[in-house]
């Protein structure tokens, strides 16, 4: 499935800017053109040596800024610093290797006991924390519908009432490549050129773009923030979407075990913790039965199938049957590769899709196929990451959807905007770097090999979520999905649930 990959197709930095930066770049460009007459230098080289100064900007360590506010919630009000700031990343040798930019929140509580602190991530790989910061869980957040689309911009700032800061301080972290967290670039003669691409050895390197390298980074991120903040003695929480739920599930491993920190608990929200049962070939059969619930769910919202009545406040219900049928006649049609017409045309009925289709497809409909067929006749499609969502189809004659996902492009611009004038305006934070919001280059880059135990397979956190759960069997681990979403589907997490074989002295903490 190409769950991470069109997670990443979007890729916006824009920053806000004045008359007083419009000008002034004006200025630069007038300079950079004489320069290049005069010196010979050729436009194109000259852009492309700017741009690598750029990405290879790091913050100033001393760049930090507090501010105070207050945030009224359903039962009280409370009084809050925001910090701004980034802390300097070392590696085993305690050389530093990067910068990791964070925005924290805690609150100005008096009790008996510490208040737990939350450490929050979201995915890609290659995605900064902003999107869970503005649009769900902080103090602010991105104006949105009463159903959850996207306003018209500009993009509009609220306070969040439902903020999780009313009962947890909050850290959002942005890893290494990601909003304005950068590597700390190694200018000694051995390492000039080096770049943050990682090769595919199975072991760990000095590089945070790979599945080890960036659990063991954002792990002394961590240690780092509790011994600089006097934490160590606060109940910690973490909390990550999508691939930042595959971070959680690794992450609550190699806390206890190498850094002597030990969770109180998970929250993985849409998270992908076995790729083996997102990602798949034409032979596969997991990710095709992790699916066809969430196909069926979109199909019954849309009213484009009648084998389900869907129920709103209890969605499992209404997908019982579709489950049982995912794990058996449909299970078995894969397997057996007869595409009989018993099977097919129950599962086309219930994806809502005509049954030559499925046959075309050998009964492995893909997402990007499915978002594009299911509405075709109206020249609409449905949002990967929320099906219940229909947008305009572009490119209608194009069978299959191409170029990422248009909700995604559209959530991207009012979260970029929005970000930017927050973090200047009201939290007093300031810097020329761009936050990449989403930076496709570090999913290019990622070094999945560091996740995989053995010579073939795909990445997985699931061992060491189970290993983590034996550890510490007071650890709760909570799991979020959407019913529509077609990127990390809810039912791949129940598969992978059920086959963890948990002790029954902690199968409940799950």
């Amino acid at each position: 499935m190409d769950y991470i990959r069109t997670r990443l197709k979007m890729f916006n930095t824009l920053g806000s800017t004045n008359r007083f930066t419009i000008s002034a770049f004006t200025l630069i460009c007038v300079c950079f053109m004489y320069t290049s007459i005069v010196l010979g230098v050729p436009d194109n080289k000259k852009v492309e040596v700017e741009k690598q100064q750029a990405e290879e900007r790091v913050l100033d360590a001393s760049n930090r800024a507090v501010t105070q506010h207050t945030l009224t919630t359903a039962d009280k009000t409370l009084e809050y610093f925001a910090t701004a700031a980034s802390l300097t990343i070392t590696d085993k040798e305690a050389k530093p290797v990067s910068r990791i930019f964070y925005i924290s929140y805690t609150a100005d509580e008096q009790h008996d006991y510490p208040r737990p602190v939350t450490f929050v991530f979201n995915g890609g790989p290659g995605a900064a924390s902003a999107y869970l910061h503005m649009g769900a869980l902080g103090p602010k957040r991105v104006e949105f519908s009463d159903d959850g689309k996207v306003l018209h911009m500009p993009a509009r700032l609220l306070d969040n009432s439902k903020s999780w800061l009313s009962f947890t301080d909050l850290v959002f972290v942005d890893p290494v490549g990601t909003g304005y967290s950068r590597e700390i670039k190694d200018d000694t003669e051995n390492n000039k050129g080096r770049k943050l691409r990682p090769s595919k050895e199975k072991s760990i390197g000095k590089y945070a773009w790979g599945v080890v390298e960036d659990t063991d980074s954002l792990a002394r991120f961590i240690r780092t923030y509790l011994t600089k903040e006097e934490r160590w003695l606060s109940p910690i929480f973490l909390a990550g979407e999508s691939y930042g739920g595959f971070r959680v599930a690794r992450l609550s491993k190699l806390l206890q075990s190498d850094f002597g920190i030990v969770p109180s608990g998970l929250v993985l929200i849409s998270p992908a913790i076995d790729f083996g049962l997102l990602w798949g070939s034409e032979r596969s059969l997991w990710p095709w039965v992790a699916l066809l619930p969430s196909y069926t769910a979109v199909a019954a919202f849309h009213e484009r199938s009648d084998m389900i009545t869907y129920k709103a406040d209890n969605p499992r219900v209404s997908l019982g049957e579709v489950e049982r049928f995912a794990l058996s006649e449909y299970l078995t049609g894969l397997a057996g590769g007869d595409l009989l017409p018993d099977w097919i045309e129950q599962s086309s009925n219930m994806m809502g899709l005509h049954a030559d289709i499925l046959h075309r497809w050998a009964g492995r409909v893909p997402p990007a196929r499915f978002a594009k067929a299911l509405l075709s006749d109206q020249r609409r499609l449905v949002s990967l990451y929320d099906g219940s969502i229909k947008l305009v189809d572009s490119d209608p004659a194009r069978q299959m959807l191409a170029g990422g996902d248009p909700y995604l492009d559209r959530l991207n611009a009012p979260v970029t905007a929005a970000f930017n004038t927050y973090v200047r305006d009201h939290l007093d934070f300031k810097t020329e770097l761009p936050y990449l919001l989403l930076n496709e280059e570090v999913f290019k880059s990622w070094n999945w090999w560091s996740g995989i135990q053995g010579q073939q397979g795909f990445a997985e956190a699931v061992a060491d979520l189970k290993q983590a759960m034996c550890i510490n069997p007071h650890m709760q681990v909570l799991i979020i999905h959407g019913v529509f979403d077609l990127v990390t589907p809810y039912y791949a997490t129940w598969i992978t649930i059920k086959q963890m074989d948990l002790d029954p002295e902690i199968s409940d903490n799950i």
